[in-house]
């Protein structure tokens, strides 16, 4: 019997974009198993996760088995103990990295950060995940979440772009929770117009550029509230008169991130570099307005429902701002093409794509 494993490292990381996917993309996989709808290619096949001994027991599955197993560093797991219980399976890996001496594999490289925005990796980072991608691009199946890391992709490491499928992310998870309604009134934004901005300190996510554009906005923004694991010293040179209209919230669960979006005057993303752009479709899922870098893939994600903004001019951001806070049918019009945009990704529509790549037998 065939076996297809996925690479389960993601389960030891802290939840990010990359880790999300992962999630999403196995649920909706193991939903499908589980229905018995795949492709007639795939219907005898043994499915697993192959996860770190020390994975947690948080990402419930009913068709595809879980094994735990092995210890160490992420990527000595993944080049050791996972290769080798591994060795004769299809592997999936969704987060970006996998076993080089694997010959049968998809993974799924997400962006390529590393080499556009290097200052926001170390030197030993940059040069061994340089290093993995160059190989695997050669030896695996590779998969990405745009079409614009697609080319970016196929330029970075000189492989046809051609040879790269498009999976990509979706907001699912988002649209199908429970708001928390108490978190406004927990921060003291209770009937007072807001911004809201989730990101880190990675140069590439722009955090800082738009600090300083609300700063420039004056007191018609209302406040700004940073989701994120930032440091609100990091910010005292530049923000020196935020007259406590700044809110640093530290990290918030995503219940408590929708109840935020439910009350915004608009969602800010900044970013100068993304592969695709989750949060601002997450945003629109909870009817939040949109004010969106002018960057390729956002525009790729977000199409027509956002208002953009160059993110290396802060006036085209406060000029946003100002537009967004001041036109109430504005604030409507991108609410509802927001969620109609939203509405054209879903994680089972991408676990399609993957299932038809396995099917193909192109891993």
């Amino acid at each position: 019997m065939k076996t297809i494993s996925i690479n389960g490292r993601f389960l030891t990381q802290p939840l990010t974009g990359v880790q999300r996917f992962a999630r999403e993309i196995t649920r909706a996989l193991d939903a499908r198993i589980a229905a018995g709808d795949v492709p007639a290619a795939l219907k005898d096949v043994r499915w697993r996760l192959l996860a770190p001994a020390s994975a947690p027991d948080d990402l419930p599955l009913s068709a595809i088995s879980i094994e735990r197993f092995g210890s160490g560093p992420g990527h000595l797991w993944e080049q050791g103990p996972l290769y080798w219980r591994a060795r004769r399976d299809t592997l999936i890996g969704l987060g970006g990295s996998g076993p080089v001496l694997h010959s049968d594999q998809v993974v799924v490289i997400h962006d390529v950060t590393l080499f556009r925005h290097p200052a926001s990796f170390g030197r030993g980072y940059r040069l061994f995940h340089g290093a993995l991608g160059y190989i695997l691009t050669r030896r695996a199946k590779i998969g990405t979440v745009s079409c614009f890391s697609r080319r970016e992709l196929a330029d970075v490491f000189r492989v046809p772009a051609d040879g790269i499928d498009v999976i990509y992310n979706a907001t699912d998870h988002f649209s199908d929770l429970q708001p928390d309604r108490d978190i406004v009134a927990k921060l003291g934004l209770a009937d007072r117009p807001f911004f809201l901005l989730v990101g880190t300190l990675k140069p590439n996510k722009n955090v800082e550029f738009a600090v300083r554009a609300f700063e420039d906005l004056g007191d018609a923004g209302g406040k700004l509230v940073v989701v994120g694991g930032t440091d609100p010293s990091v910010f005292r040179d530049i923000a020196p008169t935020s007259r406590g209209n700044l809110i640093f919230s530290g990290r918030l669960s995503d219940a408590e991130i929708a109840g935020l979006q439910r009350h915004a005057t608009a969602f800010l993303f900044p970013s100068l570099y993304e592969g695709f752009g989750i949060p601002p479709l997450e945003a629109m899922t909870q009817g939040c307005p949109v004010l969106a870098a002018d960057i390729p893939p956002v525009r790729e994600a977000c199409g027509e429902a956002a208002l953009y903004f160059d993110p290396t001019k802060p006036e085209s951001l406060v000029n946003a701002m100002r537009t967004i806070s001041a036109d109430g049918a504005l604030r409507r019009q991108l609410a509802r093409a927001g969620h109609d945009n939203a509405e054209r990704f879903s994680w089972d529509a991408s676990a399609v794509v993957l299932l038809n790549l396995l099917a193909a037998g192109r891993g």
